[in-house]
């Protein structure tokens, strides 16, 4: 199988051929030849105008509906949404009804990649409930290599301290979604202006800042007593930051030495608490929209190397629960499909020219898996983006949900094909 891209401008930083329009050639998923102009004979030719190559997207943060979630999204819809967002690595929250925490289910998740590749984050306790441990080295043995309290911050500091003594010493990732839940409990927005204009609870961004503060803590303690034993693959990875504040902490202890990482939802680099005005529930997520002067320090953020990744928080909400009341609606949306479109566009506005580094080559090492390179010889692998501009419509999604903070927004950008290895998607 041949298949020939032509003029495509590549932009991928780490390539030899970073901002050059070349044509491609794959034979059998690895690259036969890349020049200027191709006149070989392939089996499929893909030739649009104004096409630009991105690395694929290796998303870190994916909520997984199953088992029990098969009416919000299935194993096929979630591998159409990922394949139309250019996503083909993607880490799944163990988020499922029941919980999967069995070595079984772990080589049973792993073994759904097709087309897309999956990697299963195991539970730190049972069934998410904060009050028993899983069994930890048996789902590292079966192959999770990040490890999380469901989809958030473990409350109980007894057992956050003992997950961290006994994962410190595996090459593994910790995950925290950082959430004071005293201090969030029944908050609806931000605490702030908007939600004293709307007349809602809010959210305080304390309640980010003293759970990140709580860790780091424990993370210095476990280190100070770890008397040689510790790990040096091991890294607490802290996920979804909002707010200023959280971007200082991490920044302090990334420059004392901290085994620490971190990530940033794309929609929170887009909207602010100003957005949710019209109290639309699709713009309901956790953490929430904070200030324009936070989302400036997001942005600041990933330029300096503090915020490592950026993530879907891809989040399935059926829609009896998003079209209701704005208190009574659940959070969060879904994103596989746009986290690429959106952040193109964001980064157009902030003059950024490179963004491969948060959606590919950061996460990947992250997650522990070879990132693609653009070179003879190697796997082709990667994202056809069309500069064309398109209204992002619910009839296009994929996703079994459609609570998408995205919708009738446009995009300066469209994805036409995504390549991985002899397989070829077009859109």
């Amino acid at each position: 199988m041949r298949i020939l891209f032509k003029s495509v401008l590549i932009l991928d930083s780490t390539s030899s051929y970073f901002q050059q329009k070349v044509d491609l050639l794959a034979e059998n998923g690895i690259w036969k030849e890349i020049a200027s102009s191709i006149s070989s004979s392939a089996d499929t030719i893909v030739d649009c105008e104004n096409l630009s190559w991105y690395p694929s997207v290796v998303d870190l943060r994916v909520h997984h509906t199953l088992p029990g979630g098969e009416f919000k999204e299935d194993w096929n819809s979630l591998q159409a949404a990922a394949l139309r967002g250019g996503v083909l690595d993607l880490a799944l929250l163990p988020t499922g009804n029941p919980v999967p925490q069995q070595s079984e289910a772990i080589k049973f998740i792993r073994n759904q990649s097709q087309g897309v590749n999956y990697y299963p984050i195991a539970p730190l306790t049972i069934d998410n409930k904060g009050e028993n441990f899983t069994d930890l080295y048996d789902l590292q043995l079966a192959g999770a290599q990040w490890f999380s309290h469901g989809s958030g911050s473990l409350q109980n500091t007894d057992l956050m301290v003992k997950c961290l003594q006994y994962l410190q010493t595996l090459p593994v990732t910790m995950v925290s979604r950082p959430d004071t839940e005293g201090l969030s409990l029944y908050g609806q927005i931000h605490e702030g202006l908007q939600s004293t204009l709307m007349g809602l609870k809010g959210i305080p961004v304390l309640t980010e800042t003293l759970s990140i503060k709580r860790d780091l803590d424990l993370l210095r303690y476990v280190q100070n007593h770890s008397f040689g034993n510790g790990s040096g693959g091991f890294k607490l990875h802290f996920s979804c930051l909002s707010s200023k504040e959280s971007v200082a902490l991490i920044r302090q202890a990334k420059q004392e030495g901290l085994s620490v990482s971190s990530d940033v939802a794309i929609h929170q680099l887009i909207f602010t608490e100003s957005d949710l005005a019209d109290f639309d529930t699709n713009k309901k997520v956790n953490p929430p929209f904070r200030t324009q002067e936070d989302q400036d320090a997001l942005w600041s953020g990933l330029q300096d190397g503090t915020i490592d990744a950026i993530v879907s928080d891809h989040h399935p909400v059926e829609i009896e629960l998003k079209e209701i009341e704005f208190d009574q609606a659940s959070f969060g949306v879904v994103g596989l499909e746009t986290l690429l479109l959106a952040l193109l566009q964001a980064a157009k506005q902030r003059n950024i020219s490179s963004i491969d580094s948060w959606i590919h080559h950061g996460p990947a090492k992250l997650l522990g898996i070879e990132a693609s390179q653009l070179g003879l010889g190697h796997i082709s692998k990667g994202v056809l983006v069309e500069n064309k501009s398109m209204e992002f419509q619910e009839s296009m999604m994929l996703s079994k949900s459609k609570n998408s903070v995205f919708l009738n927004h446009r995009f300066d950008h469209q994805i036409v094909g995504v390549v991985n290895g002899s397989i070829y998607t077009s859109f």
